[in-house]
């Protein structure tokens, strides 16, 4: 008889929310055969959403007023004040020249990006999966169900878009301390190896006592559904190792910052070999209201998380297989409304670092109202005979980057053209 590891289930069951319908029988667990402990050895992928729809203007691809007197101007900071680094224009805010000036060489911008929707839920869906037709997976589901050997937690998020079309389980990761929790259930104080709810001896005699019960059930049951639920339970009962490993590569402290705090989980999980996607999430971006002062601290948070995520994937050693992608709903209206604040705007920008990104670059553009600027196909130069970048176009160029271009995984999920966007 076929039995289970606990990464085989954790791969089916997600978070473990399923296993109510899993004990029930659900078909998927059928499918589902022993295995070595998987660590995954190839490419990571971090996603930042910035919910509510950023302002590119005010993070790569600055818009300044021309004067004084400019009737409804893009922004308070003038054009003259906009600052040059490497290839890059950068908005003249606190924090932007340093973040600009380390990353200059690995980053690259994509401007001027037509999501062709104000609405958030079409534009964050087209933004994270290339296309605003419902159910569409998110580019991280298909990367994470592309892997031909898939770590338990293959895909995990912390919000954003996480669609997966049913193409791989999408685990919403808990804190660190629950994790350790459930990796150590016998201990009163996950970090205490000592502190245990009964003595080990007694710990011992209970885990035979339930291994021979589990041993005659399965020999007096021949039903494959009951057969199906005994190996899950024997196995959410049995090892625990993958999250052990997870444990032990958690940081010994925790940012007090909500946004790193979910980096460095997601950064544990590639380290551990039990992830392959991430999806992180910061809100506060939809300042229909006094947008200067709500919406720069949140920009803020997200290139220091970018830094942040960097430095991390080179002090876990895996920097050489690494992707960041930021993005948004869509971006802000290129002028203030009454109250100060800025409203949608379907033309925005992402924002790419990694080991596979050749970076110094940027790629479209957008006028001084923020009107996109069309490209030349093939050698992405501002043409104006060329194509508007799309959201299909970013995705298609990501599916090659990511080599699943070819991938049966992307059946029925078609995008736009691919452009040579990241080389």
């Amino acid at each position: 008889m076929t039995s289970l590891s606990r990464r085989s289930f954790l791969r089916v069951a997600g978070s473990g929310l399923l296993v109510p319908t899993v004990l029930s029988g659900w078909s998927p667990i059928r499918k589902a055969h022993a295995q070595d402990q998987v660590r995954y050895n190839g490419t990571f992928w971090l996603t930042i959403h910035a919910s509510g729809g950023w302002d590119p203007t005010m993070i790569c691809d600055p818009k300044g007023r021309i004067n004084e007197t400019e009737v409804a101007p893009v922004n308070t900071y003038f054009s003259d004040e906009i600052l040059e680094v490497g290839n890059f224009l950068v908005p003249p805010i606190e924090g932007l020249e340093a973040f600009y000036e380390e990353f200059q060489n690995d980053l690259l911008v994509v401007n001027g990006i037509d999501v062709q929707t104000n609405g958030h839920e079409q534009g964050t869906r087209a933004t994270w999966s290339g296309h605003t037709d419902p159910n569409r997976p998110a580019f991280s589901a298909l990367v994470a169900g592309a892997a031909s050997n898939q770590p338990s937690l293959a895909f995990i998020s912390n919000g954003g878009y996480d669609t997966t079309a049913g193409l791989v389980p999408v685990t919403r990761l808990p804190n660190a301390n629950t994790i350790a929790e459930l990796a150590y259930p016998d201990r009163r104080d996950p970090d205490n190896p000592e502190a245990l709810f009964l003595p080990k001896s007694v710990q011992d005699k209970i885990h035979a006592a339930r291994q021979a019960r589990m041993e005659r059930i399965q020999g007096n049951t021949h039903l494959p559904r009951t057969l199906n639920s005994i190996q899950v339970l024997e196995m959410i009962q049995s090892d625990n190792s993958e999250l052990q490993s997870l444990v032990t590569a958690m940081p010994t402290e925790l940012s007090d910052n909500d946004l790193e705090r979910q980096i460095q989980v997601a950064m544990a999980c590639f380290s551990a070999g039990v992830s392959v996607s991430a999806n992180v999430s910061i809100g506060g971006f939809d300042t229909h209201n006094n947008h200067d002062v709500s919406h720069t601290p949140q920009l803020l948070q997200v290139i220091q998380a970018m830094a942040f995520a960097r430095h991390e994937a080179e002090r876990l050693g895996i920097a050489d297989r690494f992707n960041i992608i930021v993005g948004s709903d869509f971006a802000r209206t290129p002028w203030y409304n009454d109250g100060n604040g800025k409203d949608h705007w379907s033309i925005g920008s992402m924002m790419f670092m990694g080991s596979d990104i050749q970076g110094g670059r940027v790629v479209g553009g957008t006028d001084h109202y923020q009107l996109p600027l069309a490209v030349n196909p093939t050698t992405l130069e501002l043409d104006a005979s060329g194509v508007i970048l799309s959201p299909g176009n970013i995705h298609a160029a990501l599916r090659e980057l990511a080599g699943i271009e070819t991938n049966p995984i992307i059946t029925g999920f078609e995008v736009d053209e691919w452009l040579p966007i990241f080389g």
